[in-house]
């Protein structure tokens, strides 16, 4: 009963939490990109595709999580 009521739950909240965490919990605003970027001596391309890898990472193991 328990675990029906959780992937109910999760069924529910997946979408939302995976439009929250793509459009704005995983994405830096541009000025701290830039800051990072300087700090790191990195140009700020390399800063966007760590940013990019770790969103698409974060968003697979999303998908694939079952309770």
């Amino acid at each position: 009963m328990r675990q029906t009521i959780l992937r109910w739950v999760w069924g529910v909240l997946k979408p939302t939490l995976r439009q929250w965490l793509s459009e704005r919990a995983l994405r830096l605003p541009a000025h701290q990109r830039d800051a990072l970027a300087q700090r790191l001596r990195v140009p700020v391309q390399t800063v966007e595709q760590v940013e990019t890898t770790m969103r698409q990472v974060v968003l697979y193991h999303l998908e694939r999580w079952n309770p």
